[in-house]
């Protein structure tokens, strides 16, 4: 899995290669001080921590980017009733809020926006207002039975789609913002270091090979 590291983390681990390479030096020399090796388990530690943060982060966004694209339209054209035609041109924005794709036909030469969300965000409050008018129709069929129970059929099994979906966006939100704390602690860890490795440098670069 290629690992999403970032500018700032890709920085610091040229510096803390600097400082490995140095110690390598220092050692087959047998010159490595008690300072520069507590210096080096340091930036070991530091390493691990970065790539392990950097797997998480992966993680958290192919798992996000998965979850974009699990809903799918199955859009049909509003006049013809034809798929074969049709090809999705943007997104538009409803007064609820919700995305949804637009797609013009090709064969009837028209565009429309798909009547329902196009991602599982908004897909959720747009399956509880269906169930809300599944309630309201299953309570007008008081006197039909055979469609009532069909109906509640219906209704028992979007609820349970529902709140499956509902458990997949709830971790994967919840992941998603752990990461980003994550994101702001280690990028205010690796500034501090990354200060204290400059100076170091800095220090030793008299010494240090060209």
């Amino acid at each position: 899995m290629k690992q999403n590291i970032t500018e700032n983390e890709r920085e610091v681990i040229k510096l803390i290669s600097f400082f490995k390479k140095r110690g390598e030096r220092l050692a087959a020399e047998g010159t490595l001080t008690q300072e520069h090796q507590e210096l080096n388990a340091a930036c070991e530690r530091l390493t691990e921590k970065i790539y392990s943060h950097a797997d998480f982060r992966q993680q958290v966004l192919e798992k996000h980017n998965t979850l974009k694209g699990i809903i799918e339209d199955h859009a049909q054209c509003p006049s013809c009733g034809k798929v074969d035609q049709l090809k999705k041109t943007t997104v538009a924005t409803n007064e609820l809020g919700w995305k949804s794709n637009r797609y013009k036909c090709r064969r009837c030469n028209i565009e429309f926006t798909w009547n329902r969300p196009n991602n599982p965000w908004d897909m959720i409050p747009f399956l509880e207002l269906c169930l809300q008018e599944l309630d309201t129709n299953i309570a007008s069929l008081e006197t039909e039975e055979e469609l009532r129970a069909r109906a509640q059929e219906a209704r028992d099994h979007m609820a349970v789609s529902l709140e499956q979906l509902r458990a997949a966006i709830t971790s994967a939100d919840t992941e998603k913002l752990q990461m980003e704390e994550q994101d702001k602690e280690m990028a205010r860890m690796l500034h501090e270091f990354k200060k204290y490795l400059m100076i170091e440098k800095i220090k030793m670069e008299p010494f240090s090979e060209n």
